[in-house]
């Protein structure tokens, strides 16, 4: 498992009306972030594209989270759960992460996550 430090402890608490959105590839690279999802995480969209999604990954998550949304996935199911994110100067925030299945053209081709 992916172990993004260093990690300062301090919450970036998100406004009601926040909606961070990516999608990733079939493998959980992203290849599109919206502008909130960039600004919130600290990273540049270049820094985000091309790398796997755990890049936001804090280190207090438990591993047995991310291998329930994977199997819930791999049955073609969407995901729901809270996840506590690393922000690029090891910062957190919360989010209630919303993922499901992507397809275009009728082919699945990655996932989507609402926060």
């Amino acid at each position: 498992m992916r172990k993004n430090l260093p990690v300062t402890g301090k919450e970036l608490v998100l406004e009601g009306d926040d909606l961070l959105v990516s999608r990733t590839d079939l493998r959980g690279v992203i290849v599109y972030t919206n502008p909130e999802f960039v600004q919130v995480s600290g990273y540049s969209e270049a820094e985000l594209v091309g790398q796997p999604h755990n890049i936001v990954r804090h280190p207090d998550m438990p591993p047995e989270a991310f291998a329930d949304l994977w199997r819930t996935l791999k049955a073609s199911r969407p995901w729901v759960g809270m996840v506590k994110n690393r922000r690029k100067n090891g910062d957190h925030y919360w989010v209630l992460a919303q993922v499901t299945p992507y397809h275009e053209s009728g082919a699945h081709v990655g996932y989507m996550s609402v926060r």
